[in-house]
C-alpha cells in the first residue's frame, strides 16, 4: 500500500471517491474548496494499492487549547470490498500527525469503511474518536 497527499492531477480520482461519502458534492464546489483551503486547512490524502486510488482521507492540522497542535480527519472513505485496509490508512495518519509535530488525532465527521476495530488506542471524544500521540 502506498500513502499520500494527492497531486493536482489525482484530485479527480479523489473527488470521484469522496463523492461516495458526500453524494451532494459537485466538482465545482470541491475544486472550489481545495483551492481556498489547500494546503494550510485541508490536505487529501490517498491510499493506493497496485496504483489504485482505495482510500481517500481528507485531514486538517488545527491548534486550540484544548489540545493543542492536532490532526483532523474530516473526511474518511473507502471503496466497498477495501474497508479491511482501513487500519493501514489510521496508522499511516498517525505517523502524518507525528511528522506534523501533532499532539493528537482526532477522527470525526462522516466515515465510510472505517469500523471501531480500526481505531485501536483510540477513545470516544464527543462526536468522534481521539488518539493521544
Amino acid at each position: 500500500m502506498q500513502f499520500r497527499e494527492l497531486s493536482a492531477s489525482e484530485l479527480v480520482e479523489g473527488f470521484a471517491l469522496l463523492t461516495t461519502l458526500r453524494p451532494e458534492l459537485t466538482s465545482e464546489a470541491f475544486d472550489a474548496f481545495i483551492t481556498s483551503q489547500y494546503p494550510k486547512d485541508y490536505r487529501p490524502i490517498g491510499a493506493y494499492q497496485r496504483g489504485e486510488l482505495q482510500i481517500y482521507a481528507g485531514v486538517s492540522i488545527r491548534e486550540n487549547l484544548e489540545l493543542g497542535r492536532h490532526l483532523i480527519v474530516d473526511d474518511f472513505v473507502t471503496y466497498s470490498g477495501c474497508e479491511h485496509l482501513s487500519r493501514e490508512m489510521i496508522d499511516y495518519l498517525v505517523d502524518y500527525a507525528k511528522m506534523y509535530k501533532c499532539r493528537s488525532l482526532l477522527v470525526w465527521g462522516k466515515q465510510q469503511g472505517i469500523s471501531i476495530d480500526d481505531l485501536e488506542g483510540f477513545r470516544p471524544k464527543r462526536d468522534g474518536f481521539i488518539k493521544m500521540l
